[in-house]
């Protein structure tokens, strides 16, 4: 029996939108990762597909580590209030995917906020906004590309192509750590199976994505693990952090710290673990954990942030050392629960 995951009304309402659209704008978040990356690739090669213009903004820039992506240089990188002003003019729908709260796409957010247009949410991230359109929004997806998938194939608007496999693909491996988490759904390799059999190469995406650093990134990775870990003993905790002088020392570009905040959870009797990275006006922290701590509860209560159950982030407005301070006060106040 064939696998059904959506509603039929849902189906219904997406297709309904679509039905009467000429041209959609799509929206994904800033610092955009793989699955950013791959969602808003594989929805634009959705819509031109069936002759619906379509075009993919992003406040700043591609990270290196994606710009080979088939679609990616067509991508309006660090995108002016202007010309996607301009763009919307006679746009239809605006659809935005892996985010759903507009501090997330920074300049553009205003326009998500003004807008008259229709808006189409599509997200694996509990829903934070709300706007007038439809919110197609669900935590248990390993991916924003895993539920896009999943939409489109039963809205029958699939594209067979190798560029199609490929951008959903990386969304998936990205946002899983290589299935290592956020992944025990058997309608996650049941995605992939069916990708598989449309056509690309698996071991060159995980080669392009996963193994085409410069060594200024491995450099990096080698200085955090030596001089910016700290294990909070006797509590199942670990930090790693970075300075604004760490990322100039080593010439930091968007995406070189993707994964990073990973590494701690290999540690013996480590079930939660942070990243912290000092920015100009805030400390950006990425949480990950194990088992059945609530990173994203955590991450929402003290940090202006969320996400899911073992991967969340969030903000710090204090300075870096009183960040990191104050977090390993509030890990000894969780000792029952890691």
């Amino acid at each position: 029996m064939e696998l059904r995951v959506f509603e039929e009304n849902i189906i219904r309402e997406f297709e309904g939108y679509l039905k009467g659209a000429n041209k959609v704008a799509v929206f994904t978040h800033m610092n955009p990762d793989g699955d950013a990356i791959g969602s808003a690739l594989a929805f634009d090669l959705a819509m031109k597909n069936i002759d619906i213009e379509s075009k993919v903004f992003i406040a700043n820039e591609v990270p290196d580590a994606l710009k080979w992506m088939q679609g990616a240089e067509s991508i309006h990188v660090n995108a002016k209030l202007t010309d996607v002003k301009e763009y919307l003019e006679d746009a239809d729908i605006i659809v935005c995917l892996d985010f759903n709260e507009p501090g997330r796409v920074d300049q553009l957010g205003t326009i998500l906020k003004e807008t008259k247009l229709p808006i189409i949410v599509i997200d694996h991230h509990p829903q934070v906004a709300s706007y007038k359109g439809l919110l197609i929004a669900d935590t248990s997806y390993s991916s924003t590309a895993e539920l896009l998938y999943w939409l489109l194939k039963e809205s029958n608007l699939v594209v067979r192509s190798m560029a199609f496999a490929e951008s959903v693909y990386t969304g998936i491996v990205t946002d899983t750590g290589s299935f290592a988490y956020n992944s025990s759904s058997p309608k996650t390799f049941k995605a992939v199976a069916d990708l598989l059999e449309i056509g690309f190469d698996k071991d060159r995406v995980t080669d392009l994505v996963f193994q085409q650093f410069d060594a200024n990134r491995i450099r990096l990775l080698g200085h955090l693990l030596v001089n910016r870990l700290e294990v909070i003993e006797g509590y199942g905790a670990a930090y790693t952090y970075l300075t604004k002088e760490d990322l100039n020392r080593f010439n930091y570009k968007a995406g070189d710290t993707e994964g990073f905040v990973n590494y701690p959870l290999s540690i013996k009797g480590v079930t939660f673990t942070a990243f912290f990275i000092e920015n100009d006006d805030h400390v950006k922290i990425s949480f990950r954990s194990k088992g059945s701590f609530p990173a994203n509860e955590f991450s929402s209560k003290y940090y202006h942030g969320g996400g899911h159950l073992n991967a969340a982030g969030g903000r710090s407005y204090e300075p870096l050392y009183e960040t990191m301070e104050g977090f390993e006060k509030l890990v000894k106040q969780f000792t029952n629960e890691l």
